[in-house]
């Protein structure tokens, strides 16, 4: 017998999305009557759909959109058994979707500015869900001691918030105190996550992206079902146990490179979970046992960063996947809302991960945001570590997404001066190479960066590199012939960085050009 619900995100000091329709969803036997009813805060009826559950046992209605306010309540009875659920507390606000892997997920607790963060004054229109994390249905434990929070609507500064999404507490800040409107964040994340593991399993049945699927065929012949089953359960157990976690956090607040080298002496790969039916980069498996808890939700949009387990071999078909990923969420919610990514950030090795074709990764995922509408994109090449795949500063990345939000989705900003510098064009002349930008006006070298000339296959790079205005020069030891094949890339390599940035802060994004003089 099914139990009476509503989806388990919908809770007190939720945050629903303005202007609008709003959907409300959750399970009740088949043909069980359910009345939804939202109420303002002076208790005054606002709008009241009446639904019957289907004989999947789900029910959900739609209500009319409603402009931002707060102290709202939602009462959902089962007129047929007479039960009633109240949700108090309820915003209209802006909701956004925090996807991806470790580098969303990352925690507000090991940001680098952490400090001076929980020391802000607390926000009372800001909120967030952590959707639970589950590799499996059935998988409950994850989320323990020191990964607590999850499945219940925090406010600013409520125990929990520390294992918050540190990009996504920092852009949702930002466009709060912008908008001045309640702010509502979804995180559904998991670190290490490949994409293939947030997207439905019709997407990887194409012929480019099917090797995913045989790659995990092939992977559950290692044990028969009752094996796998006991393996899997066993390391489960291990990782997510409290102690376990204590043990692994230090990587995340930081260690240096022979640091690391003695955690991995000391516990090898520690407790591995084989790639099968409670492996949680399965394909598919997330999608299923987290997104698909939300789906439909109504949001403003979606932030997006990953791209690090899909590097490597993987590479090559990012932007396919990538692309229909986002094509598949928007048919999921009905709505063309927007995607904002993060580009991958500068890295060269951590533990056994590597930065194999990480420049490929950030080619498609400048590719994703220059051709699929209404997607963008903040490169981060300024900020990184060679020895750490995670970057610390997690405030900024939150704030150069709040950028492109405030520019592309609100019109409060132009998109100039949300947008990083992008190459426009170049010019040679004797020794000197002048590189003119878009979304710069006033661009600045604040420390070195990895820019590499080709001058008819010879590789060089460039003796001074100055920048004025929305123009960056570069000089050469040697005079340039007229008629040379003249190759200019900034940031084009696995591990670079960038560090000449516009008036906003912002680096230029990677690029390769080849010029004529």
């Amino acid at each position: 017998m099914i139990r009476f619900s509503v989806a388990e995100i919908f809770g007190n000091g939720m945050v629903l999305q303005r202007n609008k329709p709003i959907h409300i969803f959750g399970q009740a036997e088949e043909g069980d009557r359910v009345r939804v009813s939202i109420f303002d805060y002076h208790g005054r009826l606002i709008d009241e759909i009446n639904s019957v559950s289907d004989r999947l046992e789900k029910w959900q209605v739609t209500l009319a959109s409603m402009e931002a306010s707060k102290d709202n309540k939602i009462v959902v009875e089962n007129t047929s058994s007479q039960e009633k659920i109240v949700i108090s507390n309820v915003s209209v606000g802006e909701v956004w979707l925090a996807g991806g892997q470790s580098n969303m997920e990352f925690f507000n607790k090991y940001d680098k500015d952490w400090e001076r963060t929980k020391n802000l004054p607390k926000n009372d229109s800001i909120h967030f869900y952590n959707v639970p994390q589950r590799a499996f249905e059935g998988h409950v434990t994850h989320n323990g001691e020191g990964r607590d929070g999850y499945g219940k609507w925090l406010n600013d500064k409520d125990q929990g918030y520390e294992n918050f999404s540190a990009p996504a507490y920092s852009f949702a800040r930002r466009i709060q105190e912008k908008l001045q409107v309640p702010v509502g964040i979804i995180g559904c994340n998991w670190g290490g996550t490949t994409a293939v593991a947030w997207v439905p399993e019709n997407v990887l049945q194409t012929k480019e992206l099917k090797y995913y699927l045989d790659e995990y065929e092939e992977a559950l012949k290692a044990y028969s079902k009752k094996e796998m089953k006991t393996i899997s359960l066993l390391a489960w157990e291990k990782i997510d146990t409290p102690s376990d976690y204590k043990i692994f956090e230090p990587l995340l607040y930081g260690l240096d490179r022979e640091e690391q080298l003695e955690y991995m002496e000391k516990n090898g790969d520690g407790p591995v979970v084989p790639l099968g039916p409670y492996n949680e980069n399965r394909p598919a498996g997330l999608y299923e046992t987290m997104l698909q808890k939300v789906i439909p939700y109504t949001i403003a949009g979606a932030l997006w960063y990953q791209g690090e387990s899909d590097s490597g071999d993987r590479a090559k078909t990012y932007d396919l996947l990538l692309s229909s990923l986002i094509k598949a969420w928007r048919k999921d919610w009905d709505d063309e809302f927007p995607f904002i990514l993060v580009q991958l950030a500068p890295f060269g090795e951590w533990l056994a991960c590597t930065n194999d074709d990480y420049s490929l990764v950030r080619q498609k995922q400048q590719q994703v945001a220059d051709t699929v509408e209404n997607v963008y994109m903040t490169s981060i090449m300024d900020i990184g570590s060679y020895y750490d795949i995670h970057p610390k500063e997690k405030m900024e990345v939150g704030r150069r997404l709040a950028l492109l939000a405030l520019s592309h989705v609100y019109n409060l900003i132009p998109a100039e001066h949300a947008e990083n510098p992008r190459f426009e064009k170049g010019n040679v002349s004797g020794n000197t190479i002048t590189l003119t930008f878009k979304n710069a006006e006033n661009l600045s070298v604040f420390d070195k960066s990895d820019i590499a000339i080709s001058i008819d296959d010879e590789n060089t790079i460039p003796e001074e590199v100055t920048a004025e205005n929305n123009t960056v020069t570069l000089t050469t030891t040697k005079e340039i012939s007229p008629d040379a094949k003249v190759i200019v890339s900034f940031g084009w390599a696995d591990y670079a960085v960038i560090n000449i940035k516009n008036e906003q802060g912002l680096p230029i994004a990677p690029f390769q050009a080849t010029l004529c003089s």
